[in-house]
């Protein structure tokens, strides 16, 4: 990204070094002047519309506040610049005019205001005490009741020493906002120290003549927006390298919860889905009908074969289960349930059901004899609801057994189609 944003700014310099302003010669603004200051001035506005715009971009993918406290900087000093220079904004704003003045000044102060809330939020958790982040939220908010100094003509010299007081009292907290988040090993603070050296250097010399000589720094806009350019391109480091962590960090916490989320809704012997994520499935897609299956006499699988037969046993039924048209999972011990969304649910059922003695003779040898279930099918009613559901089923199911087993009740019919 800074690779990008270094390469089409050498980019303007070389062509602005390649040829001298001239004047436009296009149809529809001939004899327009064009002179270094407009050149300038267009090239600086157009190098702020980066961050402006992968700002917003990364907002988009990550909703972290310090994105949007960096457009709304920016943006003002997109403001400030058009401002300060000779493009024509109209009779109300015109050059010399008073309301120019006073957008001026404001959006002057307006940029070092949003510089604190982006260096609060910018600043990873923990590396700020909490005072300090508190005082970068607002501290900065009270240069705007001093921007009037810069109007008055005389300005009183207590009120204009209120506004060095506090412009001073800003630029050490940014300083110590810095040191201690260095300190604690902010990685962004890093980025912040090499982009706003420069800016924060002009700032402290321009204070110097003010308070010290008693003279303004003449060249100080200058200077200031050359550190600015400086202090953007370090800036988009800054937040892309944040970007970036956030990101990497999301990506994994999501990945843990994806994870946590697959556990929690799943049967660790079979990987087919538990009773939570049944009842999820059955909210998210309504079935037909809701069978309970269970492995016909499986205690006594346990007691005569041991109970690696018997999870053997219980991982081919699994596996016969979900090889079918039904959404299958396990609720525990031998008991299974099918979510069915045909309109033949005995059908659907009786397929799987048949198919498990050899899908057991196959996966698990050592069982003698063969491995039969016993179903139970309820067909639902628009209101009825998963327990509901699971509870007529499970009726189903014990009517099933009471008529022998190896077989599959619904609607309190009996099917007895044998298991090949």
């Amino acid at each position: 990204m800074i690779r990008s944003v270094v390469s089409v700014v050498l980019s303007a310099a070389l062509l602005l070094l390649a040829a001298t302003p001239a004047t436009a010669q296009s149809s529809f603004a001939r004899g327009t002047a064009l002179d270094w200051p407009a050149v300038l001035t267009g090239a600086f506005l157009g190098f702020l519309l980066l961050p402006i715009a992968y700002g917003i971009a990364f907002f988009a993918i990550l909703r972290e506040r310090f994105l949007l406290w960096d457009v709304a900087r920016i943006l003002t000093l997109v403001g400030l610049t058009v401002c300060l220079s000779s493009l024509p904004l109209g009779p109300l704003l015109g050059a010399e005019s008073t309301a120019r003045q006073i957008a001026i000044n404001l959006l002057f102060d307006g940029v070092i205001v949003l510089m604190g809330p982006f260096f609060a939020t910018l600043l990873e958790p923990g590396t700020l005490p909490p005072p300090l982040r508190r005082a970068l939220m607002v501290l900065p908010v009270a240069v705007l009741a001093t921007t009037p100094a810069m109007l008055l003509d005389p300005c009183p010299p207590a009120y204009r020493a209120s506004r060095d007081l506090v412009l001073v009292a800003i630029l050490v907290l940014y300083c110590v906002s810095l040191a201690v988040a260095l300190v604690r090993g902010s990685r962004a603070a890093r980025f912040q120290v090499a982009a706003s050296l420069c800016v924060l250097s002009v700032c402290a010399v321009s204070l110097y003549h003010d308070i010290v000589l008693g003279r303004p720094f003449g060249p100080f806009l200058y200077w200031l927006f050359g550190a600015i350019a400086i202090e953007m391109l370090l800036n988009a480091a800054s937040v892309g390298d944040r970007f970036m962590r956030l990101k990497r960090e999301r990506d994994r916490a999501q990945a843990r919860a994806d994870t946590l989320d697959h556990i929690a809704h799943t049967d660790p012997l079979t990987g087919l889905p538990n009773r939570r994520g049944l009842e999820r499935r059955f909210a998210q897609r309504r079935p037909r009908a809701v069978a309970i299956l269970d492995i016909d006499h499986f205690k006594r699988i346990n007691d005569t074969f041991g109970h690696d037969q018997g999870d053997a046993v219980i991982v081919a039924v699994a596996r016969a289960l979900a090889a079918g048209d039904a959404f299958a999972g396990r609720l525990g011990g031998e008991e299974f349930a099918l979510l069915i969304d045909v309109d033949a649910p005995v059908g659907t059922v009786e397929a799987l059901r048949r198919g498990i003695p050899a899908r057991v003779a196959t996966e698990a040898p050592g069982i003698a004899g063969p491995v039969t279930a016993s179903a139970g099918i309820a067909v639902l009613a628009d209101d009825i609801g998963y327990g509901e559901a699971l509870k007529a089923a499970d009726r189903a199911l014990y009517a099933a057994k009471a008529a022998g087993r190896n077989c599959c009740v619904a609607g309190g019919t009996i099917h007895r189609a044998r298991a090949a």
